[in-house]
């Protein structure tokens, strides 16, 4: 059987000719929310709202980096990207009752 995923990809404009494009997917549908029309209204209807929500979150990161030197913005970067890879491990290696979602 082939294997079923969805996808969205939005574009949002930034203004000044800049766009930022996001894509939210899923992968390995099983067959029978597949071939059920409201479960898969249901999964598109969270697609957009990932998307939205990371859209959001990149534009609250970009209010955290916009008035510090270049210097300073890619250290903070740099900590919340080691931050985030161990968040992802402790994910990883104890589950998911151990991590907290934490605000870009």
């Amino acid at each position: 059987m082939a294997e079923r995923q969805i996808s969205v990809n939005r574009t949002y404009f930034l203004g000044s000719y800049k766009n930022i494009k996001i894509q939210s997917g899923i992968d390995h549908i099983p067959q029978d929310i597949w071939t059920n029309p409201e479960a898969m209204d249901l999964l598109g209807n969270l697609l957009l709202i990932h998307a939205e929500r990371d859209f959001r979150k990149y534009q609250e990161l970009l209010k955290r980096v916009a008035d510090i030197s270049l210097e300073d913005s890619l250290a903070l970067l740099n900590d919340m990207r080691d931050e985030t890879y161990k968040e992802i491990q402790d994910l990883l290696a104890n589950g998911e009752e151990n991590t907290e979602e934490k605000d870009v």
